[in-house]
């Protein structure tokens, strides 16, 4: 091997040493890996080496040069990466200190290395041990973010975007909806046009829990699937400097968190610790953070008690069909329960309940008893809802599918007349499935 090949081995080892070797960033929790390589590869490098598209030139120079070189390395070009950060960090020194491009540069001195072993031939047989550490050496988790990143990059590019499917209906309370996507590490943030209509107004990268998985306790580093809403501020003396400049609790657990026994707590969105630029996508004990600049950005469009958070994997866009035919089976079912409530006849009004139904206190049969005892009073009664919000639970836990569904009710009867906030969480048994009401809520206003 000539002593060119045998440096470019030695400097990568001595990265990888100084990076802890690879036992620490091949313990680093990452997602199953997607391909950003080949023709597809090669057209994302292309795009990122060209300045006619807007995301490409709506990019810090850093941030640019960092997805270039992780475009390099999945297409098999480890040299180029190299070159792509050394002349990168000439314009921009945070690069030196950044701990996302020193693990890329690591991982394509590795590769390099390995590719000049296979060049030297019979000259590298008497480096069989250190061949097999390179290869033992893959640093490829570590570039997780870049991955999330391009993949990021790859869907604004191809304008795959499309409507929301969970988001069925808004009603004139919701603000803004947070959409924390666990499996892509994004969070698409949608606030209300000056028309009344609903676009997306930001699409950031954010860490997540350590551990995949939806939250079940206390401790377990995930971050918890389902819907819920910003319902407190943090910040100055109320928030460690770990947490960054200001933090936003979540309503966790929920009602139907409860139901199915999940416990622990503060979960927020917050930001980095002081002095910290980069976090891999699986890094926190359950909360989802952003960069600090980010975050603050993000927090003008926080409405406490208002902005609602949808929290899954993978989230469904589309061009609106589905969700449309699944808003319209939810309101019909909704429409349905009202009218068999104001019908007076407690058998069909009690058949819209599930079997696991619960209230705030009662359980199915005492729900049972107690509107029975109730309705039967009543000489008429007359139950009108509207202003709907409905959203899709990401997590179906056991069910064919969930949804949340809040509305105003306005009930009267020959004694009584009541106008409320009323929350329904209702679950099909199986898909086409009748909708049947899991629990029910008032809501405080």
């Amino acid at each position: 091997m000539n002593s060119g090949s045998m440096n470019g081995a030695w400097r990568c080892l001595c990265i990888c040493a100084a990076l802890g070797f690879a036992g620490q960033l091949m313990a680093m929790p990452v997602q199953a890996a997607e391909t950003l390589a080949g023709k597809d590869g090669e057209r994302v490098l292309q795009l990122l080496n060209g300045q006619d598209n807007a995301a490409v030139r709506a990019m810090l120079p850093g941030d640019l040069a960092i997805l270039r070189a992780a475009s390099e390395l999945r297409v098999g070009a480890p040299e180029q990466a190299i070159s792509t950060l050394q002349a990168a960090r000439k314009q921009d020194e945070t690069l030196a200190n950044d701990p996302l491009a020193a693990v890329i540069e690591a991982e394509a001195h590795r590769r390099s290395a390995i590719l000049a072993v296979a060049r030297a031939g019979i000259y590298a047989r008497g480096l069989v041990d250190q061949e097999k550490r390179l290869q033992a050496a893959d640093l490829t988790p570590g570039m997780a973010e870049a991955d999330q990143r391009l993949r990021a990059f790859i869907d604004r590019v191809d304008g795959v975007y499309g409507e929301p499917l969970d988001l069925l209906a808004l009603s004139s309370e919701v603000q803004s909806v947070f959409l924390v996507d666990k499996g892509r590490s994004r969070m698409f943030v949608y606030e209300r046009d000056a028309q009344g209509g609903w676009q997306r107004i930001s699409d950031e990268y954010v860490v997540t829990g350590a551990i995949a998985g939806d939250k079940l306790k206390e401790g377990d580093k995930r971050t918890p699937n389902g819907v819920y809403r910003f319902v407190q501020k943090l910040a100055g003396k109320q928030l460690p400097d770990r947490y960054g400049p200001v933090a936003f609790p979540i309503d966790y657990p929920n009602a139907l968190d409860r139901l199915h026994h999940k416990n622990g707590g503060g979960i927020w969105m917050h930001g980095y610790a002081l002095g910290v630029g980069r976090r891999p996508p699986r890094d926190t004990k359950g909360c989802f953070a952003l960069p600090n600049a980010r975050l603050l950005a993000m927090a003008d469009h926080v409405h406490l008690g208002q902005s609602w958070v949808v929290v899954g994997e993978h989230l469904a866009f589309g061009d609106g069909k589905a969700r449309q035919a699944l808003a319209d089976s939810v309101r019909a079912a909704l429409q349905a329960w009202s009218r068999d409530w104001s019908s007076r006849d407690v058998d069909a009004y009690l058949a819209h309940y599930h079997p696991n139904f619960h209230s705030e206190t009662r359980d199915l049969a005492a729900w049972s008893a107690y509107k029975r005892r109730v309705n039967t009073s009543k000489s008429y009664i007359h139950v009108a809802l509207d202003d709907f919000t409905i959203i899709r639970v990401p997590d179906q836990k056991g069910f064919a599918e969930v949804v949340v569904a809040e509305f105003n009710q306005n009930y009267q009867s020959d004694n009584y007349a009541d106008l409320s906030r009323k929350r329904l969480y209702l679950v099909r048994d199986r898909q086409n499935g009748p909708w049947r009401i899991l629990l029910e809520q008032a809501v405080e206003r």
